[in-house]
């Protein structure tokens, strides 16, 4: 009785790679969230690193899941959902690598004025929609007398 087929499935072990894998991988998914966060300096710069690397470790170990599940399918359970978690894992992984590739190739510009720099005069629309110069910016004051720095705010527009 034993031996049975009925029993036998119901003895099968849990395929803990492909649980792994998913925790990995909606961790590595989570990570996508972290840019939000004002973090300390070091952390921003390996943040991209780390959004590759979660999800290859993922799928590291949902590829091991499911060649168990096919290879040992009388020990291990998980065809069915291994292969859709495989198929989600590697769209993850090649879109974290797709859009690591686009954002790596973005040009820096060369024309944007750095911290403390003199800018050149300008004259632009504000919100009201008059025209307002940098030298007018300079010249308006509440007192009387001029101010030191002019902080300027770009609005991406309006949509």
């Amino acid at each position: 009785m034993a031996d049975t087929p009925i029993s036998s499935a119901s003895h099968r072990r849990t395929n803990s790679a492909l649980w792994y894998g998913l925790l990995i991988m909606l961790a590595g998914i989570a990570t996508q969230f972290l840019y939000f966060l004002r973090l300390p300096p070091p952390i921003p710069h390996v943040l991209p690193w780390i959004n590759l690397l979660l999800p290859a470790i993922a799928m590291i170990y949902v590829v091991t899941g499911l060649a168990r599940a096919f290879n040992q399918s009388a020990v291990y359970v998980g065809k069915i959902w291994g292969s859709i978690l495989t198929v989600i894992a590697l769209l993850v992984v090649a879109g974290n690598v797709f859009l690591f590739r686009q954002t790596r190739a973005v040009p820096n510009s060369a024309g944007a004025p750095q911290v403390g720099q003199h800018l050149p005069e300008f004259t632009l629309l504000d919100s009201s929609g008059n025209q307002t110069s940098l030298s007018h910016l300079f010249a308006v004051s509440a007192n009387g007398s001029p101010p030191k720095a002019v902080l300027l705010i770009f609005y991406r527009g309006y949509w």
